[in-house]
């Protein structure tokens, strides 16, 4: 076993040569804690295992071995969708999606678009992402429209329409980029726009480790101070569509 750059698991900006990591070796079936390094007293031993390592690794694609974290968090949704533009997700399944499986919108030009027979009783959350540490709610609430970001749980921007209509009514969030992790966020109800924001500085990376991708609800932390969680949402929530304007 080796403890690559003797650093700890919460510590992700380090770069470390595999070369200079130093093997142990442990009989953990008695001893347990890996409390008692052998690799001195069992020199040929701990050989003949890194081979068998080197072997095994070679054979179940390990290698490349790559230790910055931070550029491998970073490129995470570009491998999982590519050159995908359009996100579509159903209430009320849709929930706990883990944020970098969620549509990638950050420091991107983007849209988010529901359509509701609205009957003048709904309110809740329509789609989030995020928490009390930071992230984006789209939600209804006393009858108007809100979009709130959280930025570092300290900035809020918040946009909100007049009171909504009833009836089949569409509602759409646009985010224009301006500035690299900055823009301006716009809300309009029936194409119409009724509020706009300007959004100077937006989070750079993930907005938490533990909070997730939802529609019809915000589970874990709530995202905004507006209401408290987890805010389901009443009435006829279909869908929700995410669309990269880039």
């Amino acid at each position: 076993v080796t403890l690559h750059g003797r650093r700890m698991p919460w510590i992700v900006g380090s770069v470390t040569p595999f070369e200079d990591d130093v093997w142990e070796l442990y009989h953990v079936a008695e001893d347990f804690s890996e409390s008692t390094d052998l690799a001195k007293k069992y020199p040929k031993k701990l050989e003949e295992l890194k081979k068998i390592f080197e072997e095994e690794a070679w054979k179940y694609n390990v290698y490349p071995l790559y230790d910055d974290m931070l550029k491998r968090l970073a490129g995470t949704q570009d491998i999982l969708f590519g050159d995908q533009k359009e996100f579509v997700y159903y209430a009320p399944g849709a929930y706990r999606i883990a944020e970098k499986a969620s549509a990638p919108v950050k420091n991107r030009p983007h849209t988010i678009t529901t359509a509701i027979d609205l009957k003048g009783y709904e309110e809740g959350v329509i789609c989030c992402v995020g928490g009390m540490t930071g992230g984006f709610t789209m939600f209804i609430k006393g009858g108007r429209l809100y979009y709130d970001y959280n930025y570092l749980d300290g900035v809020y921007y918040t946009l909100a329409s007049p009171k909504l209509p009833q009836g089949p009514t569409e509602l759409k969030f646009n985010f224009i980029k301006t500035k690299e992790f900055g823009g301006t966020g716009e809300l309009y109800v029936n194409g119409k726009k009724v509020d706009t924001v300007d959004m100077p500085n937006m989070h750079i990376s993930t907005y938490s480790l533990a909070e997730t991708f939802d529609v019809g609800r915000d589970t874990g932390t709530q995202v905004s101070k507006l209401y408290s969680d987890p805010f389901k949402f009443k009435g006829a929530l279909d869908k929700v569509i995410i669309k990269l304007n880039d």
